[in-house]
């Protein structure tokens, strides 16, 4: 009978379903691929998933997973102007850096502003009084303000890395030159510079965040959700973990507290779409192999300049290979003869293809982990975010080459291909071996992340991971009070030595006016 029940409870516990809430409006399928993942497989676990996002994946046969529908996103980001999107998709200087912060934020404000008022977030909140988790995409903390509406335990999650103050809110230490911000432009190997800018921006974001883009955030959350909602900065400090899709392999390696979970990349189920037939044919009919030359979902190649597509057209013209090229628009005037192009790539199928011989990419870290994936080297031209550390990693393990945009000319980018189609052998192995060591872990990334959704719906929260650091005023945080004690106690020593000092002195004039002065003024008398 004992055994019974007890079976009968492991059927119950396996079976429990818990209401998910996840919340990601980033209009990029870059971003939403490694949720899409994350979702569908708690959605088949026999979890009650309601999904916020740009990317619905639109599967009937998910009865489990309920979806709200923003993919209108991607039609205004489109309407953005030429201008705008090139600012924003550029990579920062050294000046630029700090307004493009500004100006970044004000567009993720605009952004989730206009979610908290969507319809289809009215629709959620109208029809759900309660959630026993809420998942947000932790990029920005707008969205972390469910997590109070519904009094739900949080988890933070992102596609790559986290943002510096991302980070923050667990208390989670980042030294500014060992763990930089994830959107500067650094190489591993930073100069005085590079080193400057990491640590004055890091001083930078933190202010301004503060001061100004929480503030901002907290006007919004209120007007949509309720003058009785906490702070923002309270709630979101109340996460009870974030999941990163970073590989300590592949990224730099960070001090990380428990609570802070890096996935190490999540591997899917491949459904690869096969190649259509005019590429298919056109891939296999190039001798010599393929370059394939994509700028990724959110940078478009018909965004660059005419000039650098003249340059790109005379080096891909003059070379004995066929190049394939993601390019937006109906037609590219000047297209050479050995070039295919096409506004839409399966990647994955093409990157795959054994005539595929190198990937230029601009270095986002889906594209680059598809590379790696595949055993492709790579030549990358970043532009913005994580892209040109992702690159410099690949070029530090031998598996490609960097060119900077603004230093591209027809000579390095000819050669760079030449060099590596000609030993296509040694830079692939690396490749191999760089796949080899993100492989090669514990956990699978996806089953990891659904461990620790599970453990933190199983604990109502994660409070017992929780580092004081993240409690601490931010003055005790950077020990200023300890500094300023010490540098008091030793100005005080100083102080009393001086006074010592300046008494033992006086003392010694003393003596030396009563005794010796007074003998040499009864000798002169005396004379």
């Amino acid at each position: 009978m004992l055994s019974k029940v007890l079976i009968l409870l492991c059927i119950f516990t396996c079976c429990y379903g818990a209401k998910i809430l996840f919340l990601t409006c980033t209009p990029a399928p870059s971003h939403q691929k490694p949720f899409q993942a994350i979702w569908r497989e708690l959605a088949i676990r026999g979890h009650e998933v309601h999904v916020l996002t740009p990317n619905p994946l639109r599967n009937s046969s998910l009865t489990n997973l309920h979806e709200y529908d923003l993919s209108e996103y991607y039609v205004i980001v489109s309407k953005f102007s030429q201008d705008a999107q090139k600012y924003v998709l550029s990579k920062p200087t050294f000046l630029s850096a700090f307004i493009k912060d500004v100006f970044a934020t004000n567009i993720w404000s605009g952004l989730y502003n206009r979610t908290l008022n969507h319809p289809e977030v009215e629709r959620l909140k109208s029809a759900n009084k309660h959630f026993d988790l809420v998942i947000v995409e932790w990029l920005f903390p707008t969205l972390a303000a469910f997590g109070a509406y519904y009094q739900a335990p949080l988890i933070g999650i992102t596609s790559l890395g986290a943002p510096t103050v991302a980070l923050d809110t667990l208390g989670n230490p980042q030294h500014p030159l060992v763990a930089p911000d994830m959107n500067l432009p650094l190489k591993r190997d930073m100069s005085f510079k590079e080193r400057l800018l990491a640590s004055l921006y890091a001083v930078w974001v933190r202010a301004y965040y503060r001061f100004v883009v929480l503030p901002r955030e907290d006007i919004n959350i209120k007007a949509s959700l309720g003058k009785n909602m906490p702070f923002i900065g309270d709630i979101e400090r109340n996460v009870s973990a974030i999941l990163m899709n970073r590989n300590p392999v592949f990224h730099r390696a960070l001090p990380l507290f428990p609570n802070i979970v890096e996935l190490g990349g999540i591997q899917e189920e491949k459904v690869n779409p096969p190649l259509e037939s005019d590429l298919k044919n056109f891939v296999e009919k190039s001798r010599n192999g393929v370059v394939y030359f994509s700028l990724g979902s959110s940078m478009k190649s018909t965004l660059l300049d005419d000039t650098v597509v003249s340059k790109l057209q005379r080096v891909f013209a003059e070379l004995p290979y066929g190049f394939v090229w993601k390019w937006e628009g109906d037609s590219m005037p000047g297209k050479p003869k050995n070039v295919f192009i096409s506004k839409w790539i399966p990647q994955v199928t093409l990157l795959e293809h054994p005539n595929v011989r190198l990937f230029i990419t601009q270095g986002g870290l889906q594209s680059i982990e598809e590379a790696i994936s595949a055993h492709k080297p790579i030549i990358g031209i970043p532009f913005h975010s994580d892209q040109t550390t992702n690159v410099d990693t690949c070029v530090s393990y031998g598996m490609g080459k960097m060119l900077d945009l603004d230093e591209l000319t027809e000579e390095n980018l000819s050669s760079s291909i030449l060099d590596i189609m000609n030993n296509y052998s040694s830079y692939a192995e690396q490749a191999k071996r760089l796949d080899d060591l993100m492989k090669d872990q514990p956990q699978d990334g996806l089953d990891k992340a659904i461990w620790w959704i599970e453990y933190i719906i199983r604990h109502k929260g994660a409070k017992h991971l929780r580092s004081m650091a993240a409690d601490l005023p931010w003055y005790q945080y950077l020990m200023l009070d300890i500094y300023a004690c010490l540098v008091g106690i030793a100005l005080l020593v100083i102080l009393i030595v001086y006074l010592i000092f300046k008494a033992s002195l006086k003392a010694v004039k003393w003596v030396y006016g009563k005794l010796f002065v007074k003998a040499k003024d009864e000798k002169r008398k005396s004379d």
